[in-house]
């Protein structure tokens, strides 16, 4: 009884409520309506969702498609990606709630202890490092998961903010295993590396594909 009490008192609903409340606005203050879907309002989310992934998802090609890292903003990419098949991973699993239906809980470092080697024809792996994947060894070690999951002429779309406190070491000329692969022109840009207008974090977008062999 003691239990039931605590659960139903008005003072501990009314401080979940304002939490709730508060969160809701919270999403409101930082994102956009597009139907009844929620989206990040950042300038990179804009050129990730109104070119990247379009580019992906007109292109028959390309039907296999893995997104590194879920939340709330993330969770209307299952509707996007609907005619793809679409996997997502995420060491979090209470985020589990923010994936496709295809989904994986664990680290990208583990990757391949759960998908075949090339399988996937793009990759998504945005916003990831320097926000959990920090060290040189794990970096090094989710690109080459990516490496090998990814087959023969697939696609990484590598995002990161480019500035001190987010870059944990120069990823682009010091990362061995992202060496492994050749840059790769993204046609509506047209280049092989994207710096997004108007981002305090410098964003940017690379674009890598797996060399296929002679």
């Amino acid at each position: 009884m003691a239990q039931t009490k605590a659960i139903w008192n008005p003072s501990v609903l009314a401080h979940k409520l304002v939490g709730r409340i508060n969160y809701f606005f919270y999403q409101l203050s930082v994102g956009r309506f597009r139907g009844f879907d929620l989206y990040l309002n950042s300038p990179d989310r804009l050129v990730l969702e109104d070119v990247i992934i379009p580019y992906f998802i007109s292109r028959s090609e390309y039907h296999k498609i893995l997104f590194v890292g879920c939340d709330w903003y993330t969770k209307p990419y299952r509707k996007l990606f609907r005619n793809k098949e679409y996997w997502t991973i995420e060491i979090e699993e209470w985020r589990k709630k923010y994936a496709g239906e295809r989904h994986i809980v664990d680290a990208l470092q583990n990757l391949s202890l759960h998908i075949e080697s090339g399988y996937f024809d793009v990759i998504i792996y945005n916003g990831v490092f320097g926000h959990g994947i920090n060290t040189k060894g794990d970096t090094e070690e989710s690109f080459n998961q990516c490496f090998n999951a990814l087959r023969e002429g697939g696609i990484l779309v590598f995002g990161w903010n480019n500035v001190p406190q987010y870059t944990p070491f120069p990823v682009t000329t010091e990362c061995e295993n992202l060496q492994k692969f050749k840059p790769y022109v993204f046609e509506p840009f047209p280049t092989c590396e994207y710096l997004v207008p108007n981002t305090e974090y410098k964003h940017t977008f690379a674009f890598y594909k797996k060399p296929v062999a002679s």
